[in-house]
């Protein structure tokens, strides 16, 4: 399986010198994966750090309209040394300059005419800083977002233990009710059969009858058994919502091994029900002979209940499809590499955005938004806990389709997982 393309770095360079600029531009092009902007100003610097998130800027000292100690002081009022490294240009080699770059915000500082390899030395340092800086905050964030599932987990199972107990001895007892109504309603209806066969004019008889036609009690014979019915297919119905839950939130410290994809997604479509059935209908398309995978299966659910709530709540937003047309197709399939998932959305209102927003996802943590929340959250368990692959797709007939790839792996008795390659 393919792995996605390394991360462009994009650098800003303000310098009002054009031979300068496109010095310093000519020698960050041997960073193979550079979007370098260029500007002559430092009012102009920073129009552009408003419209774009950069990852490095190089900031001439002198410049006309904002010098460089100005522009790095209006920086720093929105980001940190951390997350914008800013590296000072000046020709001035004194002490003073220099700390008082270093004072305003500056992370390093650079002399001009700039020499290429100490350029590219001071540039990739702070590049790979922050580089590092990013992976430990989603390194955080991703054991956090752990901790909460293993939270949410724990509480859905008691949730589910509380429900599955009462639902239990509720059915136990709605079926122990229609054995004795049955038998009770028999009793009386040959009574009242018998009774209305009596010869006339015994009072007793007729006050029997009487009674019963005024408490309709053919209408109550009639109904109650539906009722009891009902109330047995709710309290089952309850009792399969429990064990579903249940299922849903698994053993958090047992849940990375070998398991059933196609389970699992029926599980996540059962779980989320009640918030897709009045505008979708789901239909599955599962491979019955999908080998079993490693993975963390609780993890992988809840990847899937993000995107499957993220292409209805999308398509809700349009406010364009009645209710219940939006079509969504889940598919499993076996394929080159591993085990491939396809969640496709098909309906008026269907979200074209969703391939875009995914796309962003990958390359800024500038997006914002439950839609972002929710990808991000599936991204991030597809791609850094599984190693797999996750894209989104358009098509010209209404249909967004996310598609989930997932290398097999074998799992160890100590509980890693070896990819194959």
């Amino acid at each position: 399986m393919g792995a996605w393309t390394l991360r462009t770095h994009k650098i800003l360079v303000a310098d009002d010198s054009p031979i300068e600029a496109e010095r310093i531009r000519d020698s960050l092009q041997a960073l193979g994966s550079a979007e370098i902007t260029l500007v002559d100003d430092g009012a102009a610097a920073i129009r552009a750090s408003k419209s774009t998130r950069f990852d490095l800027v190089l900031c001439d000292y002198e410049m006309p309209s904002l010098n460089g100690l100005q522009v790095v002081r209006l920086l720093r009022s929105t980001w940190s040394r951390l997350e914008l490294p800013i590296l000072m240009l000046t020709v001035r080699d004194d002490v003073q300059t220099k700390v008082l770059s270093l004072r305003q915000g500056a992370n390093d500082y650079v002399t001009k005419p700039v020499e290429p390899e100490e350029l590219l030395a001071r540039v990739q340092a702070q590049l790979d800083l922050k580089s590092a800086v990013e992976e430990n905050i989603r390194a955080r964030m991703q054991m956090l977002e752990t901790r909460k599932l293993e939270t949410i987990g724990r509480l859905a199972a008691s949730i589910a233990h509380e429900l599955n107990t009462p639902a239990q001895f509720s059915a136990d007892n709605v079926v122990f009710l229609q054995k004795v109504f049955a038998g009770s309603s028999e009793l009386l209806e040959s009574t009242r059969d018998a009774i209305a066969k009596l010869p006339p004019g015994q009072a007793w008889a007729d006050d029997f009858l009487a009674f019963w036609k005024q408490r309709h009690l053919d209408y109550l014979l009639l109904e109650a058994p539906k009722a009891l019915d009902e109330a047995l297919k709710g309290v089952m119905r309850m009792a399969r919502t429990a064990r579903d839950l249940k299922e849903f939130a698994g053993v958090t410290d047992k849940s990375w091994g070998l398991s059933d994809l196609n389970r699992a997604l029926e599980n996540t479509v059962a779980v989320s029900q009640s918030l897709w059935s009045s505008v979708a209908q789901v239909s599955f398309h599962l491979d019955p002979a999908l080998p079993q995978l490693a993975c963390d299966i609780v993890a992988l659910k809840q990847a899937f209940f993000n995107i499957l709530i993220t292409a209805v709540e999308e398509a809700q937003k349009a406010g364009k499809a009645p209710r219940a047309t939006l079509q969504i197709e889940i598919h499993s399939a076996k394929v080159a590499n591993g085990l491939e998932v396809r969640i496709v959305a098909r309906g008026p209102g269907v979200s074209k955005e969703l391939p875009a927003l995914l796309t962003r996802l990958r390359t800024s943590s500038e997006v914002s938004g439950s839609a972002a929340n929710g990808l991000g959250i599936a991204h991030s368990i597809i791609l850094h806990q599984h190693k797999g692959l996750f894209r989104c797709e358009s098509g010209p007939d209404q249909s967004t389709t996310f598609i989930v790839e997932l290398p097999e792996g074998q799992a160890s008795p100590g509980g890693t997982v070896h990819y194959a390659h």
